[in-house]
């Protein structure tokens, strides 16, 4: 699933990224650490920077590297293309985490750059493997060195995301050597789902400084905060909606309306849709908008619906909308892919265009390391049960959250900030690519419930 407008850079030169990374104060560096390199091994590597090929300077770098990097910081290695030209699981784990500084850096001088780049599978396979690293009270850093984009029709960013759910200290840190602006968007993304940092050099010094900063921001020991209690909230009804008529009620409007695909019957709003659109769309169909002011304070917006899944690329977003380049919603979504299946609800702020998002995953493939498995059985009971999809407000904080009804388990992304309103409740339903089949959601009810 691809977005052109991703959120806004975290840093604009590697020599800001390593003047931030250096000015770190001693007691927060050097704690010991778990680094797993994922280095670029695809045929663009032998592109030429400061008349050097950069597979070159890459080991060069790297040679340097492990001989600097702290004795306690245990180092992994993996790679990828690098044994095949049209390969997209072309993933290898060449040093486990822990192996010896020698060992790895002949792995580092036998790489050959052959093949494509396939980000989405070494993430997956990267955050696995750290994930299952004892011991697991250690700080665990992903780093990632790529000179471009994926090649493999992935999705690196939503990958990138499950290290926070790893159940582990981990980050995603990014280091983009000669990259475009595309694939330097993309390689931002991923650091930002991380919880990481994307540090970007266009030569040779600038690489090794990138290398420098980056492991110093792996080493670096996390700020430990003690969390404040929440206050108990106290949650009255604001609105409430059962679909329980023949026709959608006043408060509501819907633009682009084709009566062949909604209808209100049997206590329900059921919505068919077999076009590729969302929140993001120029002109969605039967964008449905709540009209009457939310009200004013803390605030859980909640919608139940039966989210059946059918044609692999299903989406449904609910969230407040103002126009195509402004809102911030949910994008609950279910994606077939090969080995990588999700089922997540993804929070996105898209603010004049630039996009931010925040991921929790609901169930993901265990062959690629994505969750526990399950992923079909939880569609289905998606489609059986129903889940019910929450956009909370608290002060200029909003998140997301989804939930199997009738389950105690509920899936939180992390917040984001909006100084306004950024729109009016809204709700859309469509595929986030080109697929066979229709989109099929039954709405059950909509809520809004004021929390003081």
């Amino acid at each position: 699933m691809r977005f052109h407008n991703l959120r806004k850079r975290i840093l604009t030169t590697a020599a800001v990224s390593a003047l931030s990374a250096l000015s770190l104060p001693l007691s927060a560096q050097a704690a010991p650490s778990d680094i797993l390199f994922i280095l670029d091994g695809s045929g663009s590597m032998w592109g030429q920077i400061d008349a050097k090929a950069k597979i070159e300077t890459a080991k060069t770098t790297m040679a340097n590297l492990l001989d600097s990097t702290p004795a306690d910081a245990r180092i992994g290695l993996m790679t990828y293309g690098t044994t095949s030209k049209k390969s997209c699981t072309d993933v290898t784990v060449l040093n486990p985490v822990g192996a010896d500084r020698g060992s790895i850096k002949r792995s580092v001088a036998g790489l050959t750059p052959l093949g494509k780049t396939p980000i989405d599978l070494a993430l997956a396979m990267g955050v696995k493997t750290l994930a299952d690293t004892e011991p697991v009270d250690t700080q665990k850093s992903v780093v990632l060195i790529s000179d471009g984009i994926e090649t493999c029709d992935g999705d690196p960013c939503s990958v990138a995301g499950l290290a926070k759910s790893a159940g582990v200290a981990m980050k995603v840190h990014v280091v983009g050597f000669d990259v475009d602006q595309d694939a330097r968007a993309q390689l931002e993304c991923i650091a930002n789902a991380g919880g990481g940092r994307y540090f970007n050099a266009s030569d040779t010094n600038g690489f090794q400084q990138a290398m420098q900063a980056v492991v110093q921001v792996a080493q670096a020991e996390p700020a430990k905060t003690e969390p404040e209690p929440a206050p108990a909230p106290v949650a009255t009804s604001f609105f409430v909606d059962d679909f329980d008529g023949e026709e959608l009620g006043e408060h509501w409007t819907m633009t682009n309306a084709n009566e062949d695909n909604f209808i209100v019957e049997d206590g329900s709003l059921l919505m068919v849709m077999s076009k590729k659109q969302g929140f993001h769309t120029k002109e969605p169909q039967n964008l449905l908008k709540f009209a009457p002011k939310m009200p004013k304070g803390d605030w859980d917006m909640k919608a139940t619906v039966n989210f059946d899944a059918q044609t692999g690329r299903d989406s449904l977003w609910f969230g407040l909308f103002k126009d195509a380049q402004n809102f911030m919603a949910i994008q609950h979504y279910y994606k077939v892919g090969n080995p990588c299946s999700l089922l997540q609800t993804r929070l996105h702020k898209f603010a004049k265009g630039e996009r931010t998002k925040f991921d929790a995953t609901v169930a993901g493939s265990k062959a690629c390391g994505l969750g526990k498995g399950g992923v079909k059985e939880a569609v289905a009971a998606q489609a059986e049960q129903g889940v019910v999809l929450t956009l909370s407000k608290r002060g200029r904080k909003y998140f997301a959250s989804s939930s199997l009804v009738g389950s105690d388990a509920v899936y939180t992304t992390e917040p984001m900030t909006s100084l306004r309103l950024p729109g009016q409740p809204a709700l859309v339903i469509g595929k986030f690519d080109n697929a066979d089949g229709e989109v099929v959601n039954l709405f059950d009810r909509f809520e809004i419930i004021e929390v003081k």
